[in-house]
């Protein structure tokens, strides 16, 4: 990726954004870790009174060692459900602040070549944006979804202790599979938070753009290209030009950003993300494509832009996401096995 100004200050803001987003992550795991902590003694109780025994579902949930253990899983998981709510508001409010900012910059940059202010720039109140950001609206969907995160783990730990039980799997398994299921909750908070975040930065980016429409003309997408985390939606869409006016609908934890294309400037980004992929070597395109996807995109069964496709999400609406490789070469969806 070239050096342009433009470019190397959306390196720097990058990871002050992936610093704040790590600040708070980590305060959902040390929430976790801890319910666990306290949860495994109960567990172990639980399983230590069985002992050898192979009780039947009905007397396990009968049991009140095993209530105790499912109310305490119930107040934990209520807890963590609680914090990601807070951590959600304050994610959101963040990434609106850094994104009029750094974008507030980016335009700096694209019109001078340096950080300082190029001209007077329009910027929304923070609660405008806010207003704007339907998701963070603790009465819309994505709150609907948080709710959800305490009884869906709760009902996951009780199905897995349970199965494990009356099954006759050791405590060891037992035990892991239950931190597994209790896990579960904590990867749905981790999503929640950062994703707030990440598309609160960049609507508010765009909200800036959108604001100085007279000096910004567009904004062009940038994806972490050769990062291992970055999927083949990302790389397809790296380099296209799009209006202030539509959104950059990454997917779930996505972390595309967007550079601003200046009126009367040149395009800050001269690399097109499908060209850049064709001069990797075989190796890596093998490796991020996966061996099934390689062997059609060589054989010519669909062109590199054909890798990026949108679906609707309840929360956010149409989010670009990698096309599967069933619909890249037309064929019908796999049909999903009960278990």
């Amino acid at each position: 990726m070239p050096n342009s100004p433009v470019l190397e200050a959306l390196l720097r803001y990058r990871a002050q954004v992936d610093a704040q987003d790590l600040q708070a992550l980590n305060r959902l795991i040390n929430n976790y870790l801890g319910s666990w902590q306290r949860l495994e003694a109960a567990l172990n109780a639980l399983l230590a009174q069985i002992g050898d025994e192979q009780p039947t579902r009905g007397q396990i949930v009968r049991m009140t060692r095993y209530r105790l253990l499912m109310e305490q899983v119930a107040q934990e998981l209520a807890g963590l459900q609680n914090l990601t709510g807070n951590e959600i508001a304050a994610a959101g409010r963040l990434g609106i602040d850094l994104g009029q900012r750094h974008m507030t910059e980016l335009i700096s940059y694209t019109l001078s070549g340096g950080p300082e202010i190029a001209t007077v720039f329009h910027v929304l109140p923070r609660d405008a944006v806010m207003t704007l950001l339907g998701f963070l609206d603790p009465a819309g969907p994505l709150y609907d979804r948080l709710r959800l995160l305490a009884p869906t783990a709760a009902d996951a730990v009780s199905a897995t202790i349970v199965e494990g039980i009356t099954l006759g799997f050791n405590p060891r398994k037992i035990a892991a599979q239950v931190q597994n299921a209790f896990g579960k909750g904590l990867s749905d908070a981790l999503r929640f938070v950062r994703t707030a975040q990440l598309w609160s930065y960049r609507e508010a980016s765009r909200a800036t753009m959108v604001a100085n429409a007279n000096v910004v003309e567009g904004w062009i997408w940038v994806a972490a290209l050769g990062d291992p985390g970055t999927c083949m939606s990302c790389v397809a869409m790296h380099g296209t030009v799009h209006p202030v006016y539509e959104p950059l609908n990454d997917h779930y934890n996505g972390r595309c950003r967007q550079a601003p294309k200046a009126v009367g400037f040149d395009n800050p980004v001269d690399e097109v993300g499908t060209e850049w992929f064709e001069q990797q070597s075989e190796a890596f395109q093998r490796q991020a494509l996966g061996p099934g996807k390689y062997e059609a995109w060589r054989d010519g069964a669909f062109e590199l832009n054909a890798l990026t496709t949108e679906q609707t999400d309840a929360v956010y609406g149409p989010m670009r996401v990698e096309t599967p490789l069933w619909k890249l070469l037309g064929a019908e969806p796999p049909v999903r096995m009960r278990s």
